[in-house]
């Protein structure tokens, strides 16, 4: 079985959210929306194609704050049309911090609300 096709679990929640993104490789910047996030990774819905193996630079916009998340390093794990996966691969702790919190009280809210 091809790793493209291998069924793994997750050990982590992917967020519901909805956030500007901006993604950046080699000669192309695009814009897009996070659909979900989680501290190591997001789902895209983008105006520009990647393909898998692919890695870019990124400036997500959180809800809650007015100064971008830069995450310097992701990689495209899966692509169908302009919908792609994102692994975080670097992103100083000061960003990670800020990610965790923002989802952190997302998922407070969640189980406050259920």
């Amino acid at each position: 079985m091809s790793r493209a096709n291998k069924f793994v679990i997750r050990t982590y929640h992917r967020i519901p959210v909805r956030c500007v993104v901006y993604y950046l490789g080699g000669d192309f910047l695009g814009k897009g929306t996070v659909m979900n996030l989680c501290r190591n990774g997001f789902r895209v819905l983008g105006d520009h194609q990647v393909v898998p193996g692919m890695q870019l630079v990124v400036r997500l916009t959180l809800p809650d704050k007015d100064e971008p998340v830069e995450i310097q390093r992701v990689v495209v794990r899966w692509v169908r049309g302009l919908l792609f996966g994102a692994k975080v691969v670097t992103m100083s702790p000061e960003e990670e911090d800020r990610v965790g919190t923002f989802l952190s009280s997302r998922l407070r809210a969640y189980c406050a609300s259920s």
